[in-house]
């Protein structure tokens, strides 16, 4: 491979690796892999990946996260669980749309 530095071939080796871990947990749950990794530099110059992956994969990976950590709601707000807004803030009027796409579609 042409002048890789050493983070684009460890990105490399982590999305490998990521993608081979994950196609093995699809194939024992008897889901068809529909599901790619991609390797990059982030802005601070370390590996890091991208995954992408059908509706089908998601729900098998949120079954899965499920079933080790419980169901949950929409993730907790930012600051964490049980913290207000800082001093000073006003209150916080109804939650609305989340930012993050995030919609617990199995509970």
């Amino acid at each position: 491979m042409p002048n890789l530095s050493d983070k684009d071939r460890q990105a490399l080796r982590l999305a490998g690796d990521l993608q081979k871990a994950i196609d093995q947990w699809l194939g024992r749950r008897g889901v068809q892999p529909s599901c790619a990794v991609s390797p990059f530099v982030d802005t601070a110059g370390e590996p890091a990946v991208i995954i992408k992956m059908n509706a089908q994969v998601a729900d098998a990976m949120i079954d899965s996260l499920q079933q080790l950590n419980g169901p949950s709601g929409p993730p907790p707000p930012l600051g964490g669980r049980g913290q207000g807004p800082p001093p000073g803030d006003p209150p916080a009027g109804p939650p609305g749309p989340s930012p993050s796409g995030y919609f617990p579609f199995k509970t």
